[in-house]
């Protein structure tokens, strides 16, 4: 009974010591928990804000511990970046690549993204507005590195959006001498201020009718 009884005191002793791990060591992370925290950063700085939501809120989130949180990112300013490229993407993938793909006309092209950015999914509000958007006006201000990343997000969207404009010039629906960077800009400063008021308002169908002018300012020919 003795020897029993001590045999299995060393076998659960040697069952402990192997689920234990190293001081020092890191544990592996799957491969889905950086997108898992990204995602719920990005969910959290869009409704709350970010410099609302706190890193111990993004981790109950995602249903990870802080821990793990700290083994991809750093800071909240390295989460920060990673949530900036994530909205990029977002809109280069849900906005402005399918409408490249489904509308050949130029004209076609921005009439479906003043649609879209006019149906915008909204969240904890009926007119939440866009992302970056809501980043810009927060952040722009706290952190250059952060600054200088929302830049590189507004300057390749305007880009996407100035191939719009010059495919409807060579259509011959905007006049030849049209100056396609200053209208692309100009069209997309007058989508994203009717979010800035629609964030304010709560007013969707306002937010449609000033999308839709942003759209009718453009100089058509016809």
């Amino acid at each position: 009974m003795v020897l029993e009884t001590a045999g299995k005191r060393a076998g659960k002793q040697t069952i402990k010591s192997a689920g234990k791990v190293a001081v020092g060591t890191k544990k592996k992370e799957g491969p889905g928990t950086r997108e898992r925290i990204v995602s719920a950063a990005a969910d959290l700085f869009y409704i709350e804000g970010y410099q609302a939501a706190s890193l111990d809120s993004v981790a109950r989130r995602a249903g990870v511990n802080r821990g793990s949180l700290y083994y991809f990112f750093k800071s909240k300013k390295n989460l920060g970046l990673a949530v900036i490229d994530h909205f990029e993407r977002q809109i280069h993938q849900n906005f402005l690549q399918p409408v490249l793909q489904n509308e050949r006309a130029g004209r076609g092209q921005l009439k479906r993204l003043a649609d879209l950015y006019s149906e915008m999914p909204r969240a904890e509000s009926p007119c939440c507005g866009c992302p970056i958007g809501k980043l810009s006006l927060e952040l722009s201000g706290v952190d250059e590195d952060l600054r200088l990343s929302l830049k590189n997000v507004w300057g390749g969207v305007i880009s996407v959006i100035e191939t719009m404009v010059c495919q409807a010039r060579e259509e011959g629906a905007l006049p030849s001498s049209a100056d396609t960077e200053g209208l692309a800009r100009s069209f997309f400063a007058q989508i994203q201020g009717a979010h800035i008021i629609a964030r304010s308002t709560l007013d969707a169908e306002a937010l449609g009718r000033d999308c839709r002018r942003a759209l009718e300012g453009l100089p058509w020919v016809n």
